[in-house]
């Protein structure tokens, strides 16, 4: 499958994606404008459920290569929907130069890279909005292909872990920054500080204009099963 074949299976399997989970959630998107239509970027977001890459996927004018655990390749048909969806394999246990050099590659090439810094699910004091530090990657990737990067906060996606809250349409934020782009002379402490400043940033702002309630914070699937679903009007 050749590379415009392998975007029009990303935007149809978005829309598939979109027309099941409008009507079992409500989304609510902020600042989707503010994607680059063209250029190389790295979309940063926190990681809070395996809906994550979906939601911001069916919403995204323009495909998503997203970087993902290598593991997931193992499975020979996992392996071939994923590398149509021009997702980048990576080794999450090391450094892994291989998939490094691969990020950017795309970004250079004018692609937009989805990356969840975080190397995999956290909540709680494990996730960047509530107390866990940033790596240094994101500002790696960026200061390498000198591409911007977009923050993003997505909130209440961990919700769908419970089947029966569908009925209730759980609420979903997703909150798109404004762009960040790298200065050649600026250590990468500096600028990882200023990605995760934005991402607690725009976190609270989501908190405060919608009200949104502790229950909604990044939590477990684990927990989420346990609990009992509430209706939120």
């Amino acid at each position: 499958m050749n590379q415009k074949a392998r975007d029009g299976f990303f935007f149809f399997s978005g829309f598939i994606c979109k027309r099941i989970l409008n009507l079992s959630s409500k989304i609510h998107i902020d600042g989707l404008d503010r994607i680059p239509l063209n250029g190389g970027c790295l979309l940063v977001s926190n990681h809070i459920s395996h809906f994550d890459p979906i939601i911001l996927g069916m919403h995204a004018p323009r495909p998503i290569d997203y970087v993902a655990d290598g593991k997931l390749f193992n499975d020979l048909v996992l392996c071939q929907i994923l590398t149509n969806l021009n997702v980048i394999p990576v080794d999450r246990e090391r450094m892994d130069p291989k998939a490094a050099k691969s990020i950017v590659s795309r970004l250079k090439a004018g692609r937009l890279v989805g990356l969840f810094p975080e190397r995999g699910i956290r909540h709680g004091k494990n996730s960047i909005l509530l107390g866990a530090s940033l790596s240094f990657s994101p500002a790696i990737l960026s200061q390498l292909s000198q591409c911007p990067i977009l923050p993003v906060v997505i909130i209440g996606s961990d919700l769908l872990y419970q089947p029966k809250t569908w009925f209730y349409k759980p609420r979903i934020f997703v909150k798109f920054g404004e762009l960040i782009f790298p200065e050649r002379t600026e250590k990468r402490a500096e600028l990882t500080k200023r990605i995760h400043d934005s991402l607690l940033l725009y976190f609270w702002q989501l908190v405060k204009q919608h009200n949104i309630e502790p229950f909604e914070w990044p939590c477990s699937a684990q927990q989420r099963w346990k609990e009992n679903p509430r209706r939120i009007r």
